[in-house]
């Protein structure tokens, strides 16, 4: 944009801040009452805390980002043609399967005879309406990137967990995984849009989002599937893929001196969020995928641009920011994994493992094994200019880790990423189910 544009959002930026007490959003407001959250006079430091999560300001610039935001995701839409052949010449795009292959899993008996009762009995075709719930990752942030403003754009319809344009041939996702086994699924964004748009449909990931805000947003799925008559709540069988956490690490990890207390907390945010999801949403499966060790992940990175180190150094200061040595790496490799044994732990909790709910822990984005290039170093096709989104590339081999440790049993789930469908799990009879951990007991088949 020439620097004119900057300057007219800059000051339309003032004015609706100064403007901003005179907007309302009753329906905003009445899920954040129903969330336990309040509104109060904005505090910078109680802000940075966590201890304010919503303030008077909030209401005007809501409007504001939200316009801003749609701005860039019509320019990258008006530059797609651009961007697909830019990042196709970078290696950044799924190589599309030939025409004519089939897909890699037979599809007798992925699909029950009778609609199944029990989530631990069910088959890949049996899912009938999909979402998703995380932050820019999830929101498909950089998918087509080239320059920064392709990075805050968010190619939501192409995102690993809650995407469903095109197919599996050419965007690999879980949803398009899913529709190959029943073509009536529902529920997966159709477009590259805001979450509050119709199109986004149950893919509600938001960027910036914590796992302090997960309760919110399952608040707004939940008021989402009572209010489309598309659901069958009672009778319809759901799948909810949650990833949240990284940004609660790259930028809580250095904000409070009383770090190992935000473990609690997290574990407080996802067991009132599944408590929430497992008594008003009936037949229900959730993935659950950990925060991934930056330490371990973004670390493995070598020789990478300079906007690159800059993205790290600013959009993950409290893991790379210019005071990280050795002892702060240890520290913060050390607070990853517990964040991640919270995870585990609370998934496994009895409470969440019922007849017709049931948490998944799906650990391959925990410390996931990177591809590499011929010189060894991490393979940078995989990830978006900025090197912390992924490419549609990695969006596509996220899917298919994804839907490889949906039917692994625990203790047994791969965490390489690799090309997409280089290795793909499919349903056998001796396991035609997706697996859970009730279903993985010895003597359960």
């Amino acid at each position: 944009l020439p620097s004119m544009e900057y300057l007219r959002i800059f000051i339309l930026f003032i004015i609706l801040t100064t403007w901003s007490e005179a907007f309302q959003h009753k329906d905003v407001d009445r899920i954040l009452i129903k969330s336990g959250i309040r509104k109060g006079k904005f505090s910078l430091q109680e802000a940075e805390s966590g201890k304010q999560l919503v303030s008077n300001i909030d209401d005007g610039l809501r409007d504001l980002i939200a316009l801003i935001r749609k701005g860039f995701i019509k320019y990258s839409d008006k530059k797609s043609y651009h961007l697909y052949h830019n990042n196709w010449k970078r290696g950044k795009i799924q190589i599309p399967s030939r025409r004519g292959e089939d897909f890699p899993c037979p599809l007798n008996g992925t699909r029950s005879a009778t609609r199944p009762t029990n989530v631990n009995q069910l088959r890949p075709g049996d899912i009938d309406v999909v979402a998703a719930i995380g932050d820019s990752l999830s929101a498909g942030n950089g998918i087509y990137s080239k320059t920064f403003l392709n990075l805050i754009a968010e190619f939501r319809g192409m995102a690993f967990s809650g995407g469903g344009m095109a197919n599996w041939r050419t965007v690999l996702t879980l949803p398009n995984i899913l529709k190959v086994f029943n073509p009536n699924l529902y529920g997966y964004a159709t477009d590259n849009v805001l979450v509050k748009e119709k199109k986004s449909y149950f893919n509600i990931a938001e960027p910036m989002i914590m796992s302090r805000d997960l309760v919110y947003q399952v608040q707004v799925l939940i008021e989402r599937l009572k209010g489309d008559p598309r659901v069958n709540m009672k009778k319809d069988w759901k799948i909810l893929t949650i990833f949240v956490g990284s940004l609660d690490l790259c930028f809580d990890l250095c904000q409070s001196d009383r770090l190992w207390d935000k473990l609690r907390q997290h574990e407080i945010d996802l067991i009132d969020a599944f408590t929430l999801l497992r008594d008003n949403v009936p037949r229900l499966l959730v993935n659950l995928l950990p925060a991934p060790n930056m330490v371990t992940t973004l670390g493995q990175l070598r020789n990478v641009p300079l906007q690159c180190k800059a993205v790290h150094l600013f959009g993950c200061r409290c893991v790379f920011g210019a005071a990280h040595n050795e002892t702060s790496w240890r520290v913060a490799s050390e607070f990853f994994t517990r964040w991640q044994a919270v995870d585990e732990y609370v998934a496994a909790m009895p409470a969440f493992q019922t007849d017709d709910f049931a948490v998944v822990y799906q650990p391959f984005t925990a410390n996931a094994k990177l591809p590499r290039d011929p010189k060894g170093d991490v393979d940078l096709r995989f990830f978006s200019s900025d090197c912390f989104h992924w490419s549609q590339l990695g969006h596509a081999a996220i899917a298919n880790s994804l839907w490889n440790n949906m039917l692994q049993m625990p203790h047994r789930k791969d965490e390489a990423i690799r090309e997409p469908l280089e290795v793909f799990q499919c349903p056998t009879a001796e396991r035609p189910f997706i697996a859970t951990l009730r279903n993985s007991l010895t003597g359960y088949f």
